[in-house]
Parts: C-alpha cells; sequence; structure tokens
C-alpha cells in the first residue's frame, strides 16, 4: 500500500495492486479481491477453559481502536484508484458451537474453520479485516479460537502485536481502565506521511544509488534448475516441516552464537547451502525481506510493511557453510540498514513489463524465506496452543517460514508438486538437524 498523492484527505490509503502482486506473487481481480490463502491465519486452541465471548469482544474493540488500519472503509476515488478511508468499527466474535463434541472434537472444527477462511479471497470492499471465530464444545472441552486478519494490511509482525493487544485487552475487565491512551499507534497516513518527509530529498536518491550497485544480474533471487514456465507450472502444493528440540535445538543455537548471528540468519544459510548444489546458479543473490519501519511513526504501528529487497552476496558456488553464513548475514543487515529504498524504486528496477502486467511474479523462478515472530495469545493466564491451517496455495516455487521459540526451531514450508518432489525438500530441512 501507499499514501495517496498530496492534496488527497490525509486519511485515505491507496491500495496499490502491482505491489501485492509482488508481496503476493498474485494480482487484483477486476472486482477488487485477491486470489490467495491468507498468510495471517491461526488457530488457538484454550483446553479447559470457556472463553468470556462478551469478554472477548470488548477486548478485540479496544485492539481495533488502538490499531487504526484495522478499521477502515473502502472506496475507489475517480483519480486514485482502490482506497481505504479508515473509519470507526466495532468487531463481532462469531460463535461455532460443537453440540456435545470433546476437546477433539472442538480443535479438529477449529481447524475446518481457519481452512475455510485461509480459502476466502481477499475483499478490499468487504470491510472484515478482522474475523474472530470461537469454537465451543461440551462442557470441558475447551475453546478454540480462529482469527484472521487481512494480508493486504497485516504481516506476521503486525498479527504478533495484535495478539499482545488482545492479551492485555482481555484482562482489562474495567471499562473505564486506561487501556487505549497507552497504546495508541498512529494511523498509515501518518506514517505515510513522515515516509514523504524523509525520502523527498537526497536521501532517496542516495539509497536507490547503493541498491543498484547491489541488484542482482537479470533479477531473479535464486533460479531454480528446471525451467518450466511459471505459467506452465500450477500453484498446487505440499507442505513439510522440521522441529529441532532438545540437544539438536541447543547445537543449532549454540553454532550460531560461535558465528555471531541469529538463528534466522544460520537456519537460511544452512538451507542456502544444501540446496546449492543442485538447484541454485553460481552467484547467490536473494530478496531479503525487511520490515519497513524506517521512521519513528512506524514503530509499533499494524500494517502489512514487510517487502523485499533484491540483493546479490559474495560467495563462491564452492564456498563451505561458515562463508555462506557471512554472506547471508552481511546481505541481511545490509537490507535492513537500507530500508528507506522507496518501492516504487524497488518495482522500477525488478519489473521487466509493464508495472500492471504481473510478469515478474508470475515468471520468475523463487524461493521465499522468511523468519516469523512468535505468535503468542494468553486468555486468563493460559497461553493457547498455535496451530497452522493448510497451505495448498504455493505462492512461490519453494516458501519457507523460520522461527525460534527459544526452545525450539520450526521451519516449514510449501513447495510447487509439478516443480519438486517431497524427498528432495525434506532432505534440504533435515540440513538443520
Amino acid at each position: 500500500m501507499t499514501a495517496t498523492p498530496a492534496g488527497a484527505p490525509a486519511d485515505v490509503w491507496r491500495s496499490v495492486p502491482h505491489r501485492m502482486s509482488i508481496g503476493l506473487n498474485h494480482q487484483l481481480r477486476d472486482d477488487g479481491s485477491l486470489p490467495s490463502e491468507n498468510l495471517t491465519c491461526f488457530v488457538f486452541a484454550f483446553p479447559g477453559l470457556t472463553v468470556d465471548v462478551p469478554r472477548l469482544e470488548r477486548a478485540l474493540a479496544r485492539a481495533v481502536t488502538v490499531n487504526p488500519a484495522l478499521a477502515h472503509r473502502y472506496r475507489v476515488d475517480p483519480d486514485y484508484g482502490p482506497q481505504y478511508r479508515e473509519a470507526d468499527w466495532r468487531p463481532t466474535v462469531y460463535v461455532v458451537e460443537t453440540t456435545g463434541a470433546d476437546e477433539e472434537g472442538v480443535w479438529a472444527e477449529a481447524r475446518r474453520v481457519a481452512d475455510a477462511e485461509m480459502l476466502a479471497p481477499f475483499d478490499l470492499r468487504d470491510g472484515r479485516l478482522l474475523r474472530v471465530v470461537c469454537v465451543r464444545g461440551s462442557s470441558g472441552a475447551g475453546t478454540a479460537l480462529v482469527i484472521k486478519v487481512d494480508h493486504t494490511v497485516c504481516d506476521g509482525l503486525s498479527y504478533a502485536q495484535l495478539l499482545d493487544d488482545l492479551s492485555v485487552a482481555y484482562e482489562c475487565n474495567d471499562e473505564a481502565e486506561n487501556f487505549a491512551p497507552t497504546r495508541r499507534r498512529a494511523s498509515l497516513a501518518r506514517v505515510a506521511a513522515a515516509e514523504r518527509r524523509i525520502l523527498a530529498g537526497a536521501q532517496r536518491d542516495e539509497l536507490r544509488a547503493a541498491w543498484h550497485d547491489r541488484l542482482p544480474e537479470g533479477v531473479p533471487d535464486m533460479v531454480l534448475g528446471k525451467p518450466t514456465p511459471w505459467r506452465a507450472c500450477t500453484a498446487e502444493g505440499e507442505q513439510a516441516a522440521v522441529v529441532l528440540t532438545g540437544s539438536a535445538y541447543k547445537r543449532h543455537a549454540r553454532q550460531a552464537a560461535d558465528l555471531s548471528v541469529s538463528s534466522f540468519m544460520l537456519a537460511t544459510a544452512k538451507l542456502l547451502h544444501a540446496m546449492r548444489p543442485s538447484v541454485l546458479g553460481p552467484d547467490l543473490s536473494f530478496f531479503s525481506p525487511f520490515p519497513g519501519r524506517f521512521v519513528p511513526a512506524a514503530r509499533g504501528v499494524l500494517g502489512n510493511f514487510v517487502s523485499v529487497l533484491p540483493v546479490t552476496v559474495d560467495v563462491p558456488r564452492v564456498a563451505g557453510l561458515p562463508a555462506t553464513v557471512e554472506a547471508v548475514r552481511e546481505g541481511v543487515l545490509w537490507t535492513m540498514h537500507h530500508q528507506g529504498i522507496p518501492f516504487d524504486a524497488i518495482l522500477e528496477a525488478v519489473g521487466n513489463a509493464d508495472a500492471t502486467s504481473g510478469e515478474f511474479a508470475y515468471q520468475r523462478r523463487s524461493i521465499f524465506f522468511s523468519g516469523n515472530p512468535v505468535m503468542r495469545l494468553e486468555l486468563e493466564g493460559i497461553r493457547g496452543e498455535l496451530s497452522v491451517p493448510t497451505l495448498t496455495d504455493a505462492m512461490f516455487d519453494l516458501s519457507l517460514w523460520i522461527s525460534d521459540t527459544g526452545s525450539e526451531l520450526r521451519v516449514s514450508g510449501i513447495f510447487r508438486k509439478q516443480l519438486l518432489d517431497r524427498a528432495l525438500v525434506e532432505a534440504w530441512l533435515a540440513a538443520l538437524c
């Protein structure tokens, strides 16, 4: 998303279809909907707890109040196109009763609800950016919550932040309790205005020039060996995962400390090192996700700020793991230090056709890595047990999500069935152990 040009209403945000097409590998349909699975939808199970629905609705209302991005109305402006206008909105908790169901029955029903929510198309006109479903069974069976936030306005960092807001708001029993003033964040429009001021001068050109020196030849992050055209390879996908616990996790954490890198950087380097002999080209180039929160006004603001920045890192094909780790560290830190590169500059450089044609998103062979923050939701002192809905749409050839909880490393991914087989993907994941 980006703000409307100067002179337009300050509280209006314009949706940019080609930004979403790069971020999600899909384009908006003509009706404003976006055909893709929602990456910010999770299930939280609370064994033995009967969630107070009116109390939960009050907590949701408070969370929406402090996060203006969740309250909007949609319109199409004749000059600026699809837009959000922030407005008041009170969310509803939808209740699903599974009469007679035990704990396992509640969890199974919640997973079915979540799978259905994942496939609901994004629709800017709908206005329901946040949807919460409460699944309950027989007495003592507990409760499961399905919480979905439209990915057009929420990345993983923002989702984790919303869960924290919701946890705190649920404990505020007194309506007069001072919750909103201590947590209220800036609107997306204020963030955009702050970005425009910073990028209006020489800094914009300096950042752009610095990045162009790092731009990979031919742009793609990592090129898979099979030359199957993107349009000839359907998005039908399968999932694979690995979890490091106990001694295996301790070895991973110790190795990361010894190499002076984060757990995410080490996991990424290990996976790249395992893939390079079979599918990656001679040069190691990649799109590094970066949060895009490069102005003070954006700190703590809920929104989809994550974009991708292609860079080339210097590491020979025959390099060992330590050299690959250092290259990944250097590349990720570089992108984090250059977050202010304007998105239109990125689009200009990586778009190999008309900016709205989707050719970049649909023709490039690519692998996507992302670090996931730890998702925590606590109600009445109980931490919800997290589960992830089924993903069936492989938006990239291979997408990998890496999360370190402090006691275990979780790496899950989805891959295109027509391009990669499960045995190969699982062999890559095994390199983490």
